[in-house]
Order: structure tokens, then C-alpha cells, then sequence
């Protein structure tokens, strides 16, 4: 699989640019603007450049956990739950670890944020191995819980009551990832999130057991007759939720560095549109995430910068999603 310009690629991406255009010719008063804020306004200035790329890290590891359980032929449905869970354990150890050196309290925190949403993919594995349970529904009903219970945490007892947002004090700046240009707001998040994507791919498309896996996801009764770990889906099951929640630990430390409700809201899903359109290939994920970025920055763009509503330059983000994440996706694994 791969993702630029193979044969159909092209034309899907020139039917979706097409939907936008008439979309905006009939629900602006300016077309022209409106197009020009959605496509070029993402890359006039060199902050809104530093942003789309800052934003596509955490997008970039959403995908990576979302590729790894889509390649052992299982389907994750609750990256929202487990970012949000990550996000919340993260900001949690970085709270009480201030007075501690950041590159300390940031690796308790990523251990954090990685093993809780990593035990509660887990915990999908085993219902289905104990209970015969579908993970496909209990990884997402035990995402929809651990959403209730984050929300209510930041709204209720971890909220700073000095702040008007529902959600726990702003990290000390000193624990957010440092910044790479003054000025800008490009972190060393999505060069993190590129480290992980190589060695994942290294793992996939070079080791026995990425050979292993890609077997197993092919067919679990033929990888099992030949020998293969019968609990060959338990480990990537894992390391998907904890990827997951990496995910939202870097939302928090590449942005603002405060928690609050709907911070990590839509990442669990971009993850799993990102995984399909990159047909679940961890290199080709970063373009894929680059891309989803740009359409999010180009949305906002479009609604602040032009008479195009939000709802309206949310529609035109998603007519494009669609289009791509369907002609891309129907040739991928998953």
C-alpha cells in the first residue's frame, strides 16, 4: 500500500478538492477568500506552518497504536478513552513531580500515560479470551467509561477553581516540551513521534516478530497451526492503548500544558482515519497525519478568517476526510 499517487489516488484527491470548491461557491459570499483561508492560510506565516506540524506529533502516534492493533487483525475502538486516560495520568505525575529535573518527570509521566491506557486496552483482550467477548465492543464501551470518568475528575475534584476552563492548573512552562525556533510553537513533539514511527516500522517490516504479527493478522487459525504465541494479539492490543495515551500526553506537553475536558477529544478517531488512509504503514502515517492536520488547521482558518460557519468549514474538512479515508482505506489492511 502506498499512499501518494498510486493508481485511483490522484483522481479521489482531485474529487474531494472539487467538493470543497463548490461547497464554498455555494455557502460564501467570497469564495475565493473562503478557499484561499481553508488551503493557503495553514501555510502563509511561518507560526501557523510550526503549528500544523505540532499538531500532526500527537496525530502521528494516535495512528502508530491504531496501525499496530489493526495489523494483528484486531480493531481498537477506544483510542478516545485511552488518549483522555494518558492525557489525565500524565498531567497527573507532572503535577506532583515539579520540584523533580523535566527530563525525569516527563519519563514518570509518559510511563503513566503509556501504562494505564495500556492496561485498560488489555483489559479488552482478556474479556474476549475469557468471556468471548468482541473487542471491537468492549474496547469502545470502556472507552465511553473512561471518558465519563475523566470528564468528571477535571470538572469536579481535580478542577483549579481560579481557572474559568473545567480542568486541573496549567503545568509549571519549565515541563513542556521545549520549543525548537523561538517564537514559534514547534516542539520536539512530533520529532519524538517520527522516532517512534521509524522504529515501529523497523519492527513491522524487519524483525521475526513483526513478521510474527503480520501472520497473525492475516490469519490467527494459520499462525496458530504454525506455532505461533496463541496470545500473539494481547501485546499489540497493549501497545496500541499505550501509544494512545502517549498520544494525549504529547497534546498536553506540545500546547498549552493544561487539562482540561475535550483536550484529546477526536484523537482516538483521527488516529483510526489516519491508520487506514496510510494502509496501516507506520512511515506512511506521518504524511497522513500531516495531512489530517492541515484539513483541522485549514477548517479553523476558514471559519476565522472568512463568512464560512464552523459547522460549514467542519463539513468541508469531513467531505474531504471522507473521500480520501474511503478511496485510500477500501486498499488498506484494515
Amino acid at each position: 500500500m502506498t499512499l501518494a499517487l498510486r493508481r485511483g489516488a490522484l483522481p479521489a484527491l482531485l474529487l474531494a478538492l472539487g467538493f470543497a470548491v463548490l461547497e464554498a461557491l455555494l455557502a460564501s459570499k467570497a469564495p475565493f477568500g473562503s478557499l484561499f483561508a481553508f488551503f493557503v492560510a495553514p501555510f502563509a506565516s511561518p507560526w501557523s506552518l510550526a503549528a500544523l506540524l505540532n499538531a500532526a506529533g500527537p496525530l502521528l502516534l494516535a495512528a502508530l497504536g491504531a496501525s499496530l492493533a489493526f495489523r494483528a487483525g484486531i480493531f481498537n475502538l477506544g483510542g478516545e478513552g485511552q488518549a483522555a486516560l494518558g492525557l489525565l495520568a500524565g498531567a497527573l505525575v507532572l503535577a506532583r513531580a515539579a520540584q523533580l529535573p523535566p527530563p525525569a518527570a516527563w519519563l514518570l509521566a509518559a510511563l503513566a500515560a503509556f501504562l494505564l491506557p495500556a492496561l485498560l486496552a488489555l483489559l479488552s483482550g482478556l474479556a474476549e479470551r475469557r468471556l468471548g467477548a468482541s473487542v471491537l465492543l468492549t474496547s469502545f464501551l470502556l472507552s465511553q467509561a473512561t471518558l465519563v470518568i475523566v470528564d468528571w475528575a477535571l470538572a469536579g475534584p481535580l478542577r483549579d477553581p481560579s481557572s474559568n476552563f473545567l480542568g486541573m492548573a496549567a503545568l509549571a512552562p519549565s515541563l513542556l516540551l521545549p520549543r525548537l525556533l523561538p517564537g514559534l510553537p514547534l516542539t520536539l513533539g512530533p520529532v519524538l513521534a517520527l522516532c517512534l514511527a521509524l522504529f515501529f516500522a523497523y519492527i513491522l517490516r524487519g524483525s521475526r516478530a513483526g513478521y510474527e504479527l503480520r501472520l497473525f493478522g492475516l490469519s490467527r487459525r494459520f499462525a496458530r497451526a504454525q506455532g505461533l504465541d496463541p496470545t500473539l494479539d494481547l501485546w499489540p492490543l497493549a501497545l496500541s492503548g499505550g501509544l494512545s495515551g502517549l498520544a494525549g500526553l504529547l497534546l498536553l506537553l506540545a500546547g498549552s500544558g493544561q487539562a482540561i475536558q475535550g483536550l484529546s477529544g477526536g484523537l482516538g478517531w483521527n488516529g483510526l482515519s489516519i491508520a487506514l488512509v496510510a494502509g496501516t504503514d507506520p512511515l506512511l502515517a506521518l504524511p497522513a497525519s500531516l495531512l489530517f492536520a492541515f484539513l483541522d488547521s485549514g477548517s479553523r482558518s476558514a471559519s476565522l478568517l472568512s463568512d464560512l460557519s464552523p459547522e460549514t468549514a467542519a463539513l468541508m474538512k469531513a467531505l474531504i476526510l471522507l473521500l480520501v479515508t474511503a478511496r485510500f482505506g477500501r486498499r488498506g489492511r484494515a
